[in-house]
């Protein structure tokens, strides 16, 4: 018996599948503010077109994304994966460089952090001591000639060392373990910071300053032409002089620069050919001139801690200007550097807001908890309370701050969204 469809079954049903046709694309077109977009995984994420990021040894005073006309750009959502990357682990594909780690050490200075690097890296370790004893130094202990001009004095006798037999990349760092002066989103950490390390990107670059945090140094931290006296960069009413001195033929040629910016402090990354852009000669006769010139060990150091970048700065850059400020954009540094990408810089910039003013609570924190600031005849059950409060809003703060951080290393796990954040001239794979 043949199935008879009436016309009002047939028209039902095409009612059902325009409904179902108009429900879809109406979720669809508002699924962003329904927050139903996605996650993007790898086989879906586009390359956004090429940027005009600078390169990290341009003098700029801010590279990578930026919004434009107040509008910020649109951002990659974060690969799917809920995954917690713990502090020192890498998200970057391994590499077989061939490394030393070059510390400058205290004899009374522990390195046994340096057992938490992996094999795998690929590092060896050439310590210096640099205030030997003379009747108890050890053979095979790597020692300076004098102890002068801090970590630079080191460095140079490393490089003078081992110059006929430079590794692929020289990592020069000092030897504590942590430091105020070490990347803030990694503990301040020198082992998390070398574990962490994409050393693709200074393959690709040739040198890196391991700091990505501009402040000290950037993008304008000493004016060698000052005739003013400054005891927060004693180094600068020295530099003029010191710079023609330490680069006569670059000075006679040029001039000295106006202006002379990078992170500080004196640990950074460097590859072979970059180092043998010198002539041994030349690194021979810097180390003479901290050891000669009248300069304190501390103001000596610090000049030098100015000039590495102007040192190994690509042969490309020809005016002096342009190899005296190397300030990469932060959100570019740790993105590329470090595989922490937040989005663009203003993501970067509000989330640094955001661990700022929680590590200002926990120092309110602390203070109040020691009484600071307590009144006589203040009511202390009242105080009590306010400090429970205090420590609520500081775990939820650390909780946020913990999560943008896992969000940036998610990003960061994800090549194109790499690419995507810090542009074509900068990325390094």
């Amino acid at each position: 018996m043949p199935v008879v469809i009436s016309a009002s079954t047939v028209s039902q049903i095409r009612a059902i599948v325009i409904t179902c046709i108009t429900t879809f694309l109406v979720l669809y077109t508002f699924s962003d503010f329904l927050h139903l977009t996605p996650k993007p995984g790898p086989a879906n994420v586009e390359y956004p077109p090429p940027t005009d990021t600078p390169a990290p040894s341009q003098p700029v005073e801010q590279a990578g994304s930026k919004p434009e006309d107040g509008v910020e750009h649109e951002i990659e959502e974060v690969p799917i994966s809920e995954d917690v990357i713990l502090h020192g682990v890498s998200v970057f594909m391994p590499d077989n460089f061939v490394k030393h780690l070059v510390l400058p050490r205290m004899s009374t200075e522990d390195t046994t952090w340096l057992t938490y690097l992996s094999e795998d890296l690929n590092i060896i370790a050439k310590p210096y001591l640099i205030d030997p004893d003379k009747s108890k130094i050890a053979p095979g202990t790597l020692t300076v000639p004098v102890n002068k001009g801090r970590e630079a004095q080191a460095y140079l006798t490393y490089i003078i060392e081992h110059y006929d037999n430079l590794p692929d990349i020289a990592i020069f760092t000092h030897a504590h373990s942590t430091a105020w002066h070490n990347n803030d989103l990694q503990l301040s950490s020198t082992p998390v910071m070398l574990l962490e390390l994409n050393y693709r990107r200074i393959m690709e670059h040739g040198y890196m300053n391991l700091r990505c945090h501009w402040n000290p140094g950037c993008p304008g931290w000493i004016k060698p032409k000052t005739t003013e006296f400054d005891d927060q960069k004693k180094e600068e009413f020295f530099m003029h002089e010191s710079f023609k001195e330490l680069f006569p033929q670059e000075a006679a040629r040029d001039g000295v620069p106006d202006m002379i910016g990078t992170p500080c402090c004196a640990q950074f990354a460097v590859t072979r050919s970059r180092i043998a852009q010198h002539p041994k000669e030349r690194y021979i006769s810097w180390r003479k001139w901290i050891t000669d010139t009248p300069l304190s060990d501390e103001i000596s150091g610090r000049v030098m801690e100015y000039v590495w970048h102007f040192i190994f700065a690509s042969p490309s850059l020809e005016r002096n200007a342009d190899k005296a400020v190397y300030c990469p954009a932060e959100h570019v540094c740790y993105c590329d550097g470090y595989g922490y990408c937040f989005g663009d810089d203003t993501r970067f910039k509000r989330s640094a807001e955001k661990r700022d003013q929680a590590r200002d609570l926990a120092e309110r924190l602390k203070a109040a908890e020691e009484g600071v600031g307590r009144e006589e005849g203040e009511d202390e059950s009242w105080r009590q309370e306010g400090i429970k409060q205090w420590k609520r809003e500081l775990k939820n703060m650390e909780r946020d701050c913990e999560a943008e951080v896992q969000r940036a290393r998610r990003r960061g796990s994800d090549p194109k969204m790499r690419w995507g954040e810090v542009g074509g001239l900068e990325f390094s794979g």
